[in-house]
């Protein structure tokens, strides 16, 4: 079901609640005023006959004159009986209607009593009299006022039923009205492809849920366009550089198979061969650890202090006669630098960090400091080579590019680029400092 139709039956359903609640109200209180009503009329026959029987003596002469008008003025299907002390009907012919000697005495003891019977009203009241005490009786049928709440019934149930049928109507219109930008939003979403990455969907200039939905689509599409982006530019960089080492083999051993070679000549192409397969090689494990990047997995709980004396272990042994000093400054509180991540992954991006501070300053000292703070755990790595041209700054973290004085240096301009995506997916933002003359310095940050 549509969320419009969804939304016009509730809405057809609440206004359906409330409207039946509201008639249901107003038809019960009518019935209750109706009942007060003829009771009151019931009452007032009661002492009408009653002073008609047993008050001639008692009234002025225009008072029972005025109660001799009354009488003839019978309620429909009236039954009317007087009774004396001896609980036995006077003045009035009894038939075979005879009302229970427990009804009576309910009167003597309330003196006024009035309740249902079946679909009649009945009232008793207790008259006093100079010629004794009397009970007077009288139940009829309120017929005409049964009438008008059937009457009220129809009226009432025809107008629920047209009602939620306007209702409905109104809702559907209403809901096709309030959806109606989410139609557009819809519409202007089918004909994005992969191709048309670069269309945004009309952004209005409200603070409604609609306008803040466009709002994050079009950031999610600027999202994937910069991502699509990304992988046509890293797959066009990836196959430039994987071809070059693989040209210079194919063109090596070409040119040493075209005539007799010494074996001299031999071992000289053999040396260039695995030259280029071993930055093959290199550059095949860089790009394999990028897309091992995209796998959130395997996190566990890491002691940062733990994890850098590791990377500075493996460094050391790699690059035989390097200079790694650590600086602790941290507390007590093992927690405040315990940190969750992929240890490998992590592993990684540090050690791109101090590889490329080893090899950029020509071997010398490198200074990683870990300092524990409120909410952060800080990890600063400085070297003492060659300082990063602030207009790099911005571009040293793109796959496969290198900063401007790095000519001569070995790399692809992997290292850094999969540091920053380890860092974040891990949430942990990485700075150059800029400011930082004496050579580099790279501060990592990772929340508590």
């Amino acid at each position: 079901m549509k969320i419009r139709d969804r939304l016009s039956l509730q809405f057809t359903g609440i206004f359906a609640v409330l409207l039946f609640l509201v008639l249901a109200g107003i038809y019960i209180t009518t019935e209750k005023n109706r009942r007060i009503d003829f009771n009151d009329r019931l009452y007032d026959r009661a002492l009408t006959v009653a002073e008609l029987y047993l008050a001639e003596d008692n009234l002025s002469k225009e008072k029972f004159r005025d109660v001799q008008r009354k009488f003839p003025l019978f309620l429909p299907d009236e039954i009317i009986r007087i009774y004396d002390n001896a609980y036995q009907p006077v003045f009035i012919k009894q038939d075979e209607y005879q009302w229970p000697k427990e009804v009576i005495d309910r009167v003597v003891g309330h003196k006024q009593i009035s309740y249902r019977l079946g679909s009649r009203q009945v009232v008793g009241l207790y008259y006093n009299d100079n010629s004794g005490n009397f009970v007077v009786l009288i139940s009829a049928n309120d017929t005409y006022g049964f009438k008008r709440m059937h009457e009220l019934f129809i009226d009432m149930l025809f107008a629920y039923v047209l009602s939620l049928f306007i209702m409905f109507l109104l809702g559907r219109l209403f809901s096709r009205n309030a959806l109606s930008p989410i139609s557009k939003v819809i519409k202007d979403v089918k004909i994005i492809r992969s191709t048309s990455l670069d269309r945004r969907l009309e952004a209005k200039g409200s603070k409604d849920e609609i306008n803040e939905l466009v709002v994050t689509f079009n950031n999610l599409l600027e999202h994937l366009d910069q991502s699509f982006d990304a992988q046509k530019s890293f797959i066009a960089n990836a196959s430039h550089e994987l071809r070059t080492p693989i040209t210079a083999i194919i063109g090596d051993v070409e040119v040493t198979l075209a005539q007799p070679r010494t074996a001299d000549d031999y071992t000289q192409t053999l040396n260039r061969v695995l030259n280029e397969a071993v930055k093959l090689n290199e550059l095949i494990e860089n790009l394999l650890e990028m897309a091992q990047t995209n796998i959130e997995s395997g996190f566990e709980d890491i002691r940062l202090d733990e994890l850098i004396w590791q990377v500075k272990d493996e460094w050391c042994n790699k690059v035989p006669g390097s200079d790694i000093e650590l600086v602790y400054r941290l507390g007590p509180d093992i927690a405040k630098y315990t940190f969750p991540g992929n240890r490998h992954l992590l592993f990684i991006a540090i050690g791109n960090i101090i590889k490329n501070a080893l090899k950029f300053s020509g071997n010398k000292k490198v200074t990683c400091t870990i300092t524990g703070q409120a909410h952060a755990t800080i990890i600063s790595i400085t070297d003492l080579g060659m300082p990063i041209p602030e207009a790099d700054v911005k571009r040293i973290f793109d796959p496969f590019k290198r900063g401007t004085n790095s000519a001569g240096f070995p790399g692809f301009g992997i290292g850094l680029s999969l540091s920053e995506k380890i860092f974040r997916l891990h949430n942990v933002s990485v700075h150059v400092n800029t400011e930082y003359r004496e050579g580099s310095e790279f501060v990592l940050t990772f929340p508590n």
